[in-house]
This record gives structure tokens, C-alpha cells and sequence, in this order.
């Protein structure tokens, strides 16, 4: 029995065809989605850098590492974030400021390294943190003698390193801590010699280990007090003016947490915003809404590439760490 047997059943073919096809494509559309819906959960929704930068189980660059964001070209201007994890989670804001941007946005990050400059060189036998800190700065004098423009945002969680040089901690916290007694203040110094645009990113508020109302909460949906999540906020502020002001003047560092927190403390959930990924972390969700804190960072760069085709020198207005590679 053959198709001519029926026309009927010949003629309504193409539609069933059509209707299979329809079909499959939804099911397609719906399994994206799915698969895009399970890429954003609470639990998964933390920043994401190039394989070619840190595998999915590292997040953040082990080792010395050019993280190249975007497509990198030679003849633009060239936005650097640099520091710690605390600089690692403003990628997705300064991806989202910079995607209309014509310029190059670079990372050079590792967990637990505040920018520094500690006076050796990348090939020198010191700590990895020490040679990523000397392989940012070499990136910068190579995107200088390029004649390109070029802005660093800065990025650490400051009052964890001044705890722990309270406290005398023996740990690699401490360790780091110590170092940027001398090493932070003579990176200010250095990048105010080489007349490097400089933005700094203040202290970011985080998820104290004996915080009441988090307790068994995964992802964190509290509302802390901002002496919770900020609890040494004038020391750090006035610290960082301090170690800034050679390179800075009186410019405030960058403060993005008015976007979750306000007179009534800091929110862990706006709307179906999560704000921490864990304790110490914002979300990326979360970080991609701060894009307007950068936005004057990036019309900088870019006004200075277009006018004098380089740098302007200017700038831009605790708990325990779940995630051992990103301890900070």
C-alpha cells in the first residue's frame, strides 16, 4: 500500500511534515533553555573566564595569567581589571560596560593576590602572587610603549587582608596581608610615575561566617546590617584614600554597594537577584548590574584614545571563604 492508495492521506503530508518540524524546534528551544536556565542557578551563577585562562574547576588563574576577556586588538585601547577574586567578580560588570565600547578588557587576576608591586620580576623564584602582580605590571609598560590608551581598575577585598594583619595571621592571608604593608602603596606609586589611568574598587560587602539570619542558607537570601557585611568600612576607606592618594588625589574609590544595600542593611536577594554566589563573592547576575558603576571608567578610556591616543592619568570616583582557590 502506497501514498496513491489514499490522496487524502498524500496531501495531508506536508503538513505533518511541517508540524514534525515545528515540533523538533521547540523541543531544541526548550533544551537551550533549560540548558541556559541551569547555567544561571544561584549555586552555578559565579563569574566564567576563557577555558584558555582557568578550567571550570579552577574558575580563577592558578598561575600568571594574561586573561584576554574580549577580542584582543593591538590598534585599541585597553581597559586591564587586576587583583584578587574581589577584582575576578566586577568581570561581568566591566564585560557588560564594556560591550558597546570599542576597546580590549584584560584580567589579570588570582585568588587570594591583592595588586601589589613586589619588586621582582615574572621569572623570579616568589610566590605566584608576586609574579602575577610583576606580570601585570610588564603588561602595562608593553600597552604604554604601544602608544595605545590604557586604564586599570583595581580590584582586592581589602578588609580581610587589614583582619588579618590584625590578627597576626600565620596563614597565606596573612602572608599576603603583610606583603601589601609596602607592596600596595608602591604600586600607587609606580603607576602614579608611569602615568597610568587608575580606578580603585572599594570593599565589597560579604557574608560573615556567624551571621544569625544566613545560617543554613545556600544561596544567601538574608538581609545583613551594613556593619555586618561592612564591619571595618571607615578603616578600609580611609586606608585606601591613604594608599591612593599618590595616584589619585582625593578620589573616592569606586562603591558599588549601594545596589544592594541602603539604610536598612544589605539585601542578599532583589527581585530574583541574588547577591552573594557565597560568602565573599557577588553573583555574576549580580555583578553585571554594577556595569554603571564602570561607566565613566570606560567613557574615560575611551575619550583618552580618541583625544591624545593614551592614558589621562585619572580615575573614577568577612566570614570564612567556601571556595579555597578563591579566598579572595
Amino acid at each position: 500500500m502506497d501514498s496513491t492508495t489514499f490522496p487524502s492521506v498524500r496531501r495531508a503530508l506536508p503538513i505533518l511534515l511541517t508540524l514534525l518540524c515545528i515540533a523538533g524546534l521547540l523541543g531544541l528551544s526548550a533544551t537551550r533553555a533549560a540548558s541556559a536556565g541551569a547555567a544561571v542557578k544561584p549555586q552555578n551563577d559565579h563569574t566564567r573566564l576563557p577555558k584558555s585562562c582557568a578550567s571550570a574547576k579552577e574558575l580563577i588563574p592558578q598561575e600568571p595569567t594574561v586573561c584576554k576577556i574580549t577580542r584582543f586588538r593591538d590598534d585599541r585601547p585597553t581597559l586591564l581589571v587586576w587583583g584578587d577574586s574581589h577584582a575576578w567578580m566586577m568581570i561581568p560588570a566591566l564585560q557588560k560596560a564594556v560591550e558597546d565600547a570599542d576597546v580590549n578588557l584584560v584580567a589579570i587576576v588570582m585568588g587570594g593576590c591583592p595588586p601589589m608591586d613586589n619588586l621582582v620580576g615574572v621569572d623570579d623564584a616568589a610566590p605566584g602572587c608576586y609574579r602575577s602582580n610583576a606580570l601585570a605590571l610588564d603588561f602595562v609598560q608593553q600597552v604604554q610603549d604601544s602608544g595605545e590608551a590604557l586604564r586599570v581598575v583595581l580590584g582586592g577585598s581589602w578588609q580581610r587582608y587589614r583582619a588579618a594583619l590584625r590578627a597576626k595571621d600565620k596563614s597565606y592571608t596573612g602572608e599576603m596581608a603583610r606583603a601589601m604593608v609596602k607592596g600596595t602603596p608602591r604600586l600607587m606609586k609606580t603607576l602614579a610615575r608611569r602615568g597610568v589611568a587608575t580606578d580603585v574598587v572599594g570593599q565589597v560587602a560579604t557574608v560573615p561566617a556567624d551571621a544569625p539570619a544566613c545560617r543554613r542558607e545556600n544561596p544567601y537570601t538574608c538581609t545583613l546590617s551594613r556593619r555586618a557585611a561592612l564591619p571595618t568600612a571607615k578603616d578600609t576607606q580611609q586606608y585606601l584614600l591613604k594608599v591612593m592618594k599618590p595616584l589619585a588625589g582625593n578620589r573616592a574609590p569606586i562603591n558599588v554597594n549601594g545596589a544592594f544595600c541602603d539604610g536598612n542593611g544589605c539585601r542578599g536577594k532583589i527581585g530574583a537577584i541574588y547577591t552573594w554566589w557565597d560568602d565573599l563573592h557577588l553573583s555574576a547576575t549580580r555583578s553585571r548590574t554594577l556595569a554603571p558603576s564602570f561607566a565613566r571608567t570606560v567613557t574615560a578610556l575611551v575619550d583618552a584614545d580618541t583625544s591624545t591616543g593614551g592614558g589621562d592619568g585619572g580615575g573614577g570616583g568577612g566570614g570564612g571563604c567556601s571556595i579555597p582557590l578563591l579566598c579572595f
